[in-house]
């Protein structure tokens, strides 16, 4: 799957992974903080989760909506450490897009 091209909205990232919209977006927004990334550069996260999403083990599953394809490893900061994480996406048949992502708990 190439993920180089998917979609995430600006919003996604700075409302919902780096915002404090809810309960688990501050969760979402105190990693993705210490790992380095910010609102201002979202596209620095967007990136990141892109390549994540394309060196990761990759598990398609189908659902409602269209083709799941949740990527599960590591995600590399700005700070420069690496985190394991999940990253979830949807292609709808209009295209592959970010639905969420979050740290991986075993």
């Amino acid at each position: 799957m190439r993920f180089d091209n998917a979609r995430i909205d600006k919003e996604k990232i700075t409302d919902y992974l780096l915002g404090s919209s809810s309960v688990a977006a501050i969760g979402k927004a105190r990693l993705f903080g210490r790992m380095g990334f910010s609102a201002q550069d979202w596209e620095q996260l967007a990136a990141a989760l892109r390549r994540q999403a394309s060196q990761a083990a990759v598990e398609i599953q189908t659902s409602d909506w269209g083709s799941k394809y949740v990527a599960t490893g590591p995600i590399d900061g700005p700070n420069g450490g690496s985190y394991k994480i999940v990253s979830v996406w949807i292609d709808d048949g209009t295209g592959l897009r970010l639905v969420t992502a979050y740290p991986f708990k075993e």
